[in-house]
Protein backbone atom coordinates (compact mmCIF):
# COMPACT_ATOMS: atom_id res chain seq x y z
CA UNK A 1 0.00 0.00 0.00
CA UNK A 2 1.19 3.08 -1.04
CA UNK A 3 1.63 6.37 1.86
CA UNK A 4 -0.97 7.84 -0.38
CA UNK A 5 -3.33 5.15 -0.26
CA UNK A 6 -2.64 4.78 3.18
CA UNK A 7 -3.55 8.57 4.02
CA UNK A 8 -6.80 7.83 2.69
CA UNK A 9 -7.72 4.99 4.35
CA UNK A 10 -6.91 7.12 7.63
CA UNK A 11 -8.56 10.19 6.42
CA UNK A 12 -11.65 8.25 5.66
CA UNK A 13 -11.86 6.45 9.22
CA UNK A 14 -11.33 9.64 10.65
CA UNK A 15 -14.56 11.33 8.67
CA UNK A 16 -16.12 7.79 9.21
CA UNK A 17 -15.27 8.12 13.16
CA UNK A 18 -17.20 11.67 13.51
CA UNK A 19 -20.49 9.28 12.93
CA UNK A 20 -20.82 7.37 16.31
CA UNK A 21 -19.66 10.66 18.22
CA UNK A 22 -22.10 12.73 16.56
CA UNK A 23 -24.93 9.99 17.24
CA UNK A 24 -23.60 9.49 21.09
CA UNK A 25 -24.20 13.58 21.26
CA UNK A 26 -27.45 13.30 19.60
CA UNK A 27 -28.76 10.50 21.99
CA UNK A 28 -27.23 12.30 24.91
CA UNK A 29 -29.20 15.82 23.91
CA UNK A 30 -32.33 13.42 23.48
CA UNK A 31 -32.18 12.15 26.83
CA UNK A 32 -31.56 15.24 28.44
CA UNK A 33 -34.25 17.01 26.60
CA UNK A 34 -36.65 14.46 28.17
CA UNK A 35 -35.10 14.65 31.39
CA UNK A 36 -35.70 17.84 31.58
CA UNK A 37 -39.17 18.47 29.65
CA UNK A 38 -40.23 16.10 32.14
CA UNK A 39 -39.17 17.65 34.98
CA UNK A 40 -40.48 20.90 33.81
CA UNK A 41 -43.87 19.85 32.93
CA UNK A 42 -44.16 17.94 35.92
CA UNK A 43 -43.17 21.45 37.62
CA UNK A 44 -45.66 23.39 35.61
CA UNK A 45 -48.50 21.24 37.05
CA UNK A 46 -47.75 22.46 40.39
CA UNK A 47 -47.31 25.71 39.94
CA UNK A 48 -50.59 25.55 38.19
CA UNK A 49 -52.29 24.13 40.49
CA UNK A 50 -50.61 26.38 43.29
CA UNK A 51 -51.70 29.20 40.88
CA UNK A 52 -55.08 27.74 41.20
CA UNK A 53 -55.43 27.48 44.93
CA UNK A 54 -53.72 31.20 44.82
CA UNK A 55 -56.76 32.87 42.60
CA UNK A 56 -59.12 31.04 44.94
CA UNK A 57 -57.81 32.58 48.26
CA UNK A 58 -57.60 36.11 46.12
CA UNK A 59 -61.43 35.85 45.40
CA UNK A 60 -62.48 34.60 48.64
CA UNK A 61 -60.51 37.77 50.06
CA UNK A 62 -62.63 39.67 47.42
CA UNK A 63 -65.79 38.78 48.87
CA UNK A 64 -64.75 38.69 52.28
CA UNK A 65 -66.42 41.80 54.63
CA UNK A 66 -64.66 44.55 55.56
CA UNK A 67 -63.42 43.41 59.10
CA UNK A 68 -62.16 39.71 57.41
CA UNK A 69 -60.45 40.73 54.33
CA UNK A 70 -56.87 41.80 55.60
CA UNK A 71 -56.84 38.51 57.18
CA UNK A 72 -57.95 36.96 54.29
CA UNK A 73 -55.58 38.51 51.55
CA UNK A 74 -52.73 37.59 53.98
CA UNK A 75 -53.71 34.23 53.54
CA UNK A 76 -53.76 34.81 49.05
CA UNK A 77 -50.14 36.52 49.64
CA UNK A 78 -48.80 33.75 51.00
CA UNK A 79 -50.57 31.56 48.17
CA UNK A 80 -49.05 34.57 45.59
CA UNK A 81 -45.73 34.52 46.83
CA UNK A 82 -45.59 30.37 47.44
CA UNK A 83 -46.29 30.46 43.25
CA UNK A 84 -43.33 32.50 42.81
CA UNK A 85 -41.34 30.08 44.54
CA UNK A 86 -42.60 27.35 43.04
CA UNK A 87 -41.91 28.83 39.35
CA UNK A 88 -38.18 29.77 40.26
CA UNK A 89 -37.92 26.13 41.99
CA UNK A 90 -39.04 24.91 38.16
CA UNK A 91 -36.30 27.00 36.36
CA UNK A 92 -33.94 26.15 38.81
CA UNK A 93 -34.38 22.55 38.24
CA UNK A 94 -34.22 23.43 34.91
CA UNK A 95 -30.66 24.78 34.84
CA UNK A 96 -29.66 22.20 36.77
CA UNK A 97 -30.82 19.79 34.25
CA UNK A 98 -29.13 21.59 31.80
CA UNK A 99 -25.86 22.22 33.70
CA UNK A 100 -25.54 18.34 34.44
CA UNK A 101 -25.17 17.37 31.19
CA UNK A 102 -22.57 19.67 30.13
CA UNK A 103 -19.64 17.77 32.22
CA UNK A 104 -20.57 14.84 30.66
CA UNK A 105 -20.59 15.64 26.97
CA UNK A 106 -17.50 17.86 27.71
CA UNK A 107 -15.61 14.82 29.04
CA UNK A 108 -16.66 12.58 25.96
CA UNK A 109 -15.50 15.82 23.59
CA UNK A 110 -11.86 16.12 25.07
CA UNK A 111 -11.60 11.89 24.58
CA UNK A 112 -12.66 12.22 21.27
CA UNK A 113 -10.74 15.54 20.32
CA UNK A 114 -7.94 13.67 22.04
CA UNK A 115 -8.07 10.71 19.83
CA UNK A 116 -8.79 13.05 16.71
CA UNK A 117 -5.85 15.00 16.90
CA UNK A 118 -3.16 12.06 17.19
CA UNK A 119 -4.97 10.24 13.76
CA UNK A 120 -4.39 13.97 12.84
CA UNK A 121 -0.82 14.14 13.39
CA UNK A 122 -0.58 10.38 12.10
CA UNK A 123 -2.03 11.43 8.77
CA UNK A 124 -0.04 14.54 8.70
CA UNK A 125 3.44 13.00 8.83
CA UNK A 126 2.07 10.90 5.92
CA UNK A 127 1.42 13.90 4.04
CA UNK A 128 4.89 15.27 5.02
CA UNK A 129 6.52 11.83 3.83
CA UNK A 130 5.72 12.18 0.35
Amino acid sequence: MSTFDDYLAKARAALEGLRPQLDQLRVQADLAQADARDKVQAGIAKVQQAQAKAKTQLDQAAKSSQGTWRSRARQAEQAVNEVGTQLQGVVDQLQDSVNAAAPAARRAWAAFRDEWNRERGDRERLLDEG
